[in-house]
C-alpha cells in the first residue's frame, strides 16, 4: 500500500527517515499533483493544514483513507465521504493511557485535579492530547497548565537539554485530601512516534472502515 506523507515538519521528517522500518507500505512524500491520481492509497497527514483540501479531493476520488496526525485542524470536525482517522497522539503508551482514562476518567471528576502539559516552544497548535485528557476527566481545558519556557522545562520538569526542542510531557495529579494519584508521561524525540505510526497504519489497513470519521482511540480496545 502506498502511503503519502503530508507535511514538512519534524514529525513528517522523522517518519520518512524511518521508512525502511515500514515493511507493509511504501512511504512517499506528498506532492500537489497527486490530488488528481486515481490509484487508492493512504494519506498520512502531519502538516499545518494548508494541503488538506488537496488530500480531501484525493480521498474522495479514490476512496482512500485519511489518517490525521496533526491536532486542532478542520479534519477533527469533518463529516467525510471517506474513512478519516483522527489521531490525537501516536505514542502507543500515550494512546493506551488516553483510552484507559476515556473509559474510567469521569470517576475522578469530583476530586481536585491539576493537569500540566509541556511541549517544545515552537509548538503553535493546540495541545490535543491534553485537551483529550481533560475531557476524559471532566476537567476544564482552560485550567490546563501549559509550559513552553525551556528553563522551566529543564529545571522543574526534567526534560534533558537535547530534547527541549522535541518532547511531549503530561502530568495529571488527582487529590482527595492527603491521598494523591499521579500519572506522568514523557515522550522524548520522535522515534517512538514513528514506531507508533507503523502500528496505527497496520491497525487501519487491517480494518474494513466505513466512510466516516473515527478516533484512533476506538481501536485501542
Amino acid at each position: 500500500m502506498k502511503v503519502f506523507v503530508v507535511g514538512s515538519g519534524k514529525l513528517a521528517s522523522a517518519i520518512l527517515s524511518a521508512k525502511a522500518t515500514f515493511h507493509n507500505c511504501d512511504l512517499i512524500p506528498w506532492e500537489s499533483a497527486f490530488q488528481h491520481a486515481s490509484e487508492q492509497a493512504t494519506i498520512l497527514h502531519c502538516g499545518s493544514g494548508r494541503q488538506i483540501a488537496e488530500c480531501k479531493m484525493f480521498c474522495e476520488q479514490t476512496a482512500s483513507t485519511f489518517i490525521e496526525l496533526s491536532t486542532g485542524l478542520e479534519t477533527e470536525h469533518l463529516t467525510p465521504d471517506f474513512p478519516l482517522v483522527i489521531c490525537p497522539n501516536t505514542s502507543m503508551v500515550m494512546l493506551k493511557t488516553m483510552a484507559m482514562l476515556g473509559r474510567f476518567g469521569k470517576q475522578f471528576k469530583d476530586y481536585n485535579i491539576t493537569l500540566t502539559e509541556s511541549h517544545q516552544a515552537a509548538k503553535q497548535t493546540e495541545p490535543g492530547t491534553a485537551y483529550n485528557l481533560a475531557n476524559s476527566l471532566g476537567f476544564p481545558v482552560e485550567q490546563i497548565i501549559s509550559v513552553r519556557d525551556q528553563e522551566t522545562q529543564s529545571a522543574e520538569i526534567g526534560i534533558p537539554d537535547d530534547f527541549l526542542g522535541k518532547h511531549a510531557y503530561h502530568k495529571i495529579v488527582i487529590q482527595d485530601g492527603n491521598d494523591a494519584l499521579t500519572i506522568e508521561t514523557k515522550v522524548l524525540g520522535h522515534a517512538s512516534y514513528a514506531a507508533g505510526v507503523r502500528q496505527i497504519i497496520d491497525l487501519v489497513l487491517n480494518k474494513n472502515l466505513e466512510n466516516r470519521r473515527y478516533n484512533i482511540l476506538e481501536f485501542m480496545q
